[in-house]
């Protein structure tokens, strides 16, 4: 047996090792991160940004691609350790793993907490959180001026919006506010969009709230009593959203859903294969430890949360209001962008069919070839990824083995539906050859 003081040694040496700090490993550590200022006055958005780790052109050229995250109110960090960035989060919430599918591969990847309150963005009072979409596209239009203005060359890269859920609405805003507001700004300070891309995105809600009956039906999740029961509420909502009654609408809309949610057992809307919901408590955990602050240079005083309570709350009233006009902005302006649209397949919440159902409501000159246009059946080294279809600056991918989350689910396809995107390959037209 051991003398005691040698067992009291090792116990000391466990204990210590034990309490250690969490390591930031240094190939983990964004490029650059902290906050960007905006108005009003002492308010500033957190961000990270991952420079592109294998890219396919010179630097001037490589695209920048930001990050939005959902909620509204939900951080975008979220996205980075869990989803699409470089480096994710493991379950016992101290370590890291690389991200083999990361979106900055071939590009810059910028991620932004999205809107003020969100995240590491502490407000300085309730008062300044937006409530509505020209307020956070102007504060996002304002974080990306601070964040060019951080290295010689970032303003001119081409630069592609994204997000998902309700970035659906984020992104168009900020998308039209920038073609909007380019003209009137010298070309030093103009922004070099290409193009949005949006994953399961709510972007249109009275059209989309009115298509959850028969995606359940159709998929066998509830019967034909049922569906009429859930009409009846989606109707209620289309009601309450063309009488301009918003927090009414809004109300309603969430019945529609927790309904849904009751009747059929779901763990999760969000992934109709999913047996619990999607587990992102470690990134919380992880996020919440001083010295991953410190590493980050997000303020040690600000608590993070993954989604934020006074930011939903303050935004009650957006929630059903429509960003479809941003959209035909997008595509039909004088300096329209591409615009990308993508669903995981497997999504109740904001799936494939709700995105149909808004896109053929599209006015804009493009849409009847659109509609007509073949859909490609798309394969990822030999296995079914999904679906492609596209007609001048619109395309629309249906993503095989996924649900509300693509990166998550299916980071493989992920990757490749955004990397041949942006750079025009593959299925998404000539332009670059996709390298391996």
């Amino acid at each position: 047996m051991a003398p005691p003081i040698l067992l009291a040694v090792v116990l000391l040496v466990v204990q210590l090792s034990a309490a250690a700090p969490v390591v930031f490993p240094d190939e983990a550590l964004p490029t650059k991160s902290g906050y960007l200022p905006i108005p009003p006055a002492n308010a500033s958005l957190f961000f990270a940004y991952y420079e592109a780790t294998h890219p396919l052109t010179p630097p001037p050229s490589t695209p920048l691609l930001l990050w939005l995250q959902g909620g509204p109110g939900c951080s975008g960090l979220t996205g980075n350790f869990f989803e699409l960035g470089p480096y994710f989060v493991n379950p016992d919430s101290v370590s890291l793993s690389p991200n083999p599918f990361s979106w900055n591969r071939r590009f810059g990847l910028l991620f932004i907490d999205n809107p003020l309150g969100t995240g590491f963005s502490a407000v300085p009072s309730p008062a300044a959180i937006p409530t509505n979409q020209s307020v956070v596209a102007a504060h996002l239009f304002a974080a990306l001026q601070s964040f060019f203005a951080l290295q010689p060359g970032f303003r001119s890269r081409p630069f592609f919006l994204t997000g998902e859920s309700y970035a659906g609405k984020y992104v168009p805003a900020a998308g039209s506010y920038i073609l909007a507001v380019n003209p009137t700004l010298p070309e030093q300070l103009r922004v070099n969009l290409r193009g949005v891309a949006i994953g399961n995105g709510l972007t249109h809600p009275v059209a989309q709230v009115a298509t959850h009956a028969d995606t359940a039906y159709f998929m066998g999740l509830v019967n034909a009593r049922q569906k009429r029961e859930l009409e009846a509420l989606q109707a209620r909502a289309v009601e309450l959203t063309n009488a301009a009654r918003w927090r009414e609408a809004a109300d309603a809309r969430g019945l529609v859903l927790s309904w849904l949610e009751n009747a059929t057992g779901l763990a999760t809307l969000f992934d109709a294969a999913k047996q619990r919901p999607y587990e992102t408590g470690p990134v919380g955990e992880f996020l919440n430890r001083a010295e991953v602050k410190a590493a980050l240079g997000a303020r040690g005083d600000v608590g993070w949360e993954e989604c934020s309570g006074a930011v939903g709350a303050a935004m009650h009233e957006d929630v059903m209001r429509s960003v479809k006009p941003e959209v035909e902005a997008l595509l039909r302006g004088a300096g329209r962008a591409r615009v990308l649209l993508y669903q995981g397949l497997r999504d109740l919440r904001d799936g494939v069919v709700s995105t149909e159902a808004w896109m053929r409501e599209l006015e804009w000159d493009g849409l009847r070839g659109f509609l007509d246009a073949g859909r490609a059946v798309w394969r990822v080294g030999g296995e079914l990824a999904g679906y492609v279809q596209r007609s001048g600056p619109l395309s629309h991918v249906v993503v095989y083995g996924a649900g509300h989350l693509v990166p998550a689910d299916n980071g493989r396809a992920a990757q490749e539906m955004i990397e041949d995107w942006v750079l025009q390959a593959g299925l998404f037209g000539g332009g670059m050859r996709r390298a391996a």
